[in-house]
This record gives structure tokens, C-alpha cells and sequence, in this order.
């Protein structure tokens, strides 16, 4: 059972999701029965978030603005002291300006939306949904001109299909108007991860990328990334320590892939291995997913 120790927690919804990444398969629309079960340990878990004095909160799963009453629940979690409410969606749905309209009058904070790539082309191919691009830029625009006030916040998952086109996706933010932009690698669950860079692979991508993401916005933040994939010590713009937030005690990870830590599903779990004993960032940085390292090893990767 999770012990509430944190400032920030999370609730998961999952409705189902529009569309079809290809790290996830796409989720196919849940039971009115299990959503039910869903709708229940949320406001229990918010009730143990509460009582805890946590103010700050974030609302994901499969993409929690296709369940019908989202409206109604960030209504009901300002109303109960949460001062920040943030929600994570794939995007899509924000190019309606009708459901949009709706959703700011929730009182939303921050809206959390993935971009994978800078053209249709590439976003399209990594959430195997046509015209989801065109939506999302829609959806973002909508945003920046009806709710200004609405913090964005871009997430970027390094893939095959886009690890050339990271310049352009900091350009397009930029030309958005975005400063808040994140980069992170998808968690190695299964076989046939055809989409996955290994960590061995990805500093080629990624050190020039990195001079010039922070040279064009220096409020990036690279997540889940060692240092030494950069071959950068700066805890300003990496952040690779084991931080969830506090999913509360009826929404922990299923019982298969729990883990010691709180919060932390297995897929998740970091560890240090003994080049780390040599390396200046020991003390800000967890190490390797376990799942990653296990598989692929090290490669040519040198510590800090």
C-alpha cells in the first residue's frame, strides 16, 4: 500500500484512446463496468490526497479526455483545494472548439500533449492515425488563442521514426510559441519493440540535438535519460531520477508488475551499474532502465 509522502500525485482514467501508437498498440474503448470501478478509487484516491495536503495533481491514462464526465471531475477536484490540475491527452480533441469551451470552464491548469514529430508524415506514422498531426496542431493553436491562461506542455518520445526530425520539433514549438518541452524514451516492455533506440544507441542522436534544443529554448528538460548519453552533467535540463507521483492506494501498478517502490511499476525500475561508481552525475542520476541495460548492455557509452 502506498504511503502518501509526496507534493504532487496522479489519477488514472483509462476510456480508451482514439489512437494507435506504436509503443502502446492503441486502446480499445474500456467496459462501462471496469471505467465504472475507475470512476470510484479516483475520487477515493483524491479524498487520501486530500486529507494528505498534496495540492498539485495530474489526470493520465489511456487518454482521459474521452471519458465523458473529465469536465465534471476537474470541476470536482478544484472544488475540493487542488490549486493545479493538470491533464495529459493525446491532443486530438482540442481541434473541437465546442469540447474545448467545455474544458476550460473545468478550471484545467496545464494540459499535457505529445508531439512526435514536426510534419504529418512522421507524427502520423508513430501514432498509425491519419490526421492526428493536423488535429494536434489545431488542438494546440485552439489553446494558445481561447485559453492563454492554460499552461502547454509538449512531450517528445524518441523513436526510429523520429530521432532525425528532433531539430524540427523544437523549431515548430518554438514557432508555436511553446517553451515547456520534453524528451523522453518509451519504456521497453515486450518483444518486438521495432519502434525502440537502445540507450547504447542514442547518444549520436542526441548530443548535437542537445546543444541545440538548449541554444534555442533553455527551458527544455530531457527525462528518463542518463547523463552520460549526452556526455552533459546539468541537472537543470536532465532528469533522470525515480520520481512518480503518488498514485494513492487504490490505484497502485497490477500486482505482476509491482515493485518495491511505491508507485513504481517493474517496466520502470532503474539501476546503476559499475562504470556509475565512476561518473561526476552518481549522485543526481538513477542509472538505466533495468529492462533496456539487461538486454542491450552498454555499448561504447563512458561515464561522466
Amino acid at each position: 500500500m502506498s504511503t502518501i509522502k509526496k507534493k504532487f500525485s496522479g489519477v488514472i482514467i483509462t476510456p480508451g484512446c482514439s489512437l494507435k501508437c506504436v509503443f502502446c498498440g492503441g486502446h480499445s474503448k474500456t467496459p462501462e463496468i471496469q471505467l465504472k470501478k475507475q470512476e470510484i478509487n479516483v475520487y477515493r484516491n483524491l479524498q487520501d490526497f486530500k486529507a494528505a495536503g498534496i495540492k498539485e495533481l495530474s489526470i493520465s491514462g489511456s487518454d482521459p479526455i474521452e471519458y465523458e464526465g473529465i469536465v465534471e471531475l476537474i470541476k470536482y477536484i478544484k472544488n475540493e483545494g487542488f490549486t493545479f490540475v493538470q491533464l495529459a491527452t493525446n491532443g486530438t480533441k482540442l481541434a473541437d472548439l465546442s469540447f474545448l469551451e467545455s474544458l476550460i470552464s473545468s478550471g484545467v491548469s496545464a494540459i499535457r500533449i505529445p508531439l512526435y514529430g514536426s510534419k504529418k508524415r512522421i507524427h502520423d506514422a508513430v501514432t498509425r492515425t491519419p490526421g492526428s498531426f493536423d488535429d494536434v496542431i489545431a488542438g494546440i493553436k485552439n489553446v494558445i488563442e481561447k485559453a492563454p491562461e492554460i499552461e502547454i506542455k509538449l512531450t517528445c518520445l524518441i523513436l526510429k521514426q523520429n530521432k532525425n526530425d528532433l531539430f524540427n520539433i523544437v523549431d515548430l514549438a518554438t514557432k508555436m510559441g511553446i517553451k515547456n518541452l520534453y524528451f523522453s524514451i518509451p519504456c521497453l516492455i515486450e518483444e518486438g519493440n521495432s519502434f525502440y533506440i537502445p540507450f547504447k544507441n542514442l547518444s549520436p542522436y542526441l548530443k548535437k540535438f542537445y546543444d541545440y534544443a538548449l541554444k534555442i529554448n533553455n527551458k527544455i528538460i530531457f527525462t528518463e535519460i542518463p547523463f552520460c548519453i549526452f556526455g552533459k552533467f546539468n541537472i537543470k535540463n536532465i532528469n533522470n531520477k525515480i520520481s512518480p507521483p503518488a498514485l494513492g492506494r487504490y490505484n497502485q501498478p497490477p500486482e505482476k508488475i509491482r515493485t518495491e517502490i511505491p508507485d513504481l511499476p517493474a517496466y520502470r525500475l532503474k539501476k546503476k551499474i559499475a562504470m556509475c561508481n565512476n561518473c561526476k552525475a552518481f549522485d543526481y542520476c538513477d542509472g538505466f532502465f533495468v529492462n533496456d541495460i539487461n538486454k542491450f548492455g552498454i555499448g561504447k557509452i563512458k561515464p561522466i
